[in-house]
């Protein structure tokens, strides 16, 4: 059975269908293959400029809304203008006469995604892809909460468990307080060490695997 071919605008890493005009864009690749639509070297360039468009609407001309951005950025005179609004709208959740901030990254990547959706028929890049693209646009995504990143969690699981084994060890070797009234347990405290050994290893697991997959999708 023969693969679908890919949208236009994904084989060309530019997602936004942006057409050739002069402008230098970052990240076009050498060679322009299509002679309508700009090629970019990499999906992150293409999604880069789609967002500088949005941000130079805003910038420029004053368009706030989904209505006046789609109006220019799809003219009636080539598109059905109304129904990208309303399908845009839908797909961000924002009504189409909401003022919206094309510095701010909630409003951007949302209204980034819905475009490429609707341009492509697909929205294929991951979160962490349209992040980056949106940082080399100059709109950074909110600061992390470093208290629930898999690496922090990871280490806490590893420190936890690794606390555990400690005073497991001391109600073994007979110099912990309670170790009379928990004679009952001595049966089972070589079973519970290996649990808290194994949980050890799993965070740190957690933690190598979170860092790997960070850098994978360029995060670091």
């Amino acid at each position: 059975m023969t693969a679908k071919p890919k949208p236009r605008g994904i084989r060309n890493n530019n997602p936004g269908n942006l057409r050739r005009t002069d402008d230098p864009w970052q990240g076009l690749a050498e060679t322009q293959t299509d002679t309508e639509f700009f090629v970019f070297q990499s999906p992150i360039y293409g999604i880069r400029a789609l967002a500088r468009v949005l941000i130079a609407y805003q910038v420029k001309h004053g368009l706030r809304t989904i209505r006046q951005i789609i109006g220019r950025w799809a003219p009636p005179n080539e598109n059905d203008t109304a129904a990208y609004v309303e399908v845009v709208s839908a797909d961000t959740g924002f009504p189409a006469g909401k003022a919206l901030d094309m510095h701010a990254h909630a409003d951007l990547k949302p209204f980034v995604e819905a475009i490429i959706k609707h341009e492509n028929g697909q929205q294929p890049y991951t979160g962490a892809q349209i992040d980056k693209a949106l940082v080399l646009a100059g709109v950074e995504p909110p600061p992390k909460n470093l208290q629930h990143t898999r690496t922090v969690r990871g280490g806490k699981a590893a420190t936890a468990a690794t606390v555990g084994l400690g005073v497991l060890q001391a109600v073994q070797d007979g110099i912990a307080p309670a170790r009379d009234s928990l004679q009952m347990l001595v049966p089972y405290l070589d079973v519970a060490k290996w649990l808290l050994l194994v949980i050890t290893l799993i965070g740190i697991g957690v933690m190598i695997w979170a860092r790997i997959d960070d850098h994978r999708k360029g995060l670091r």
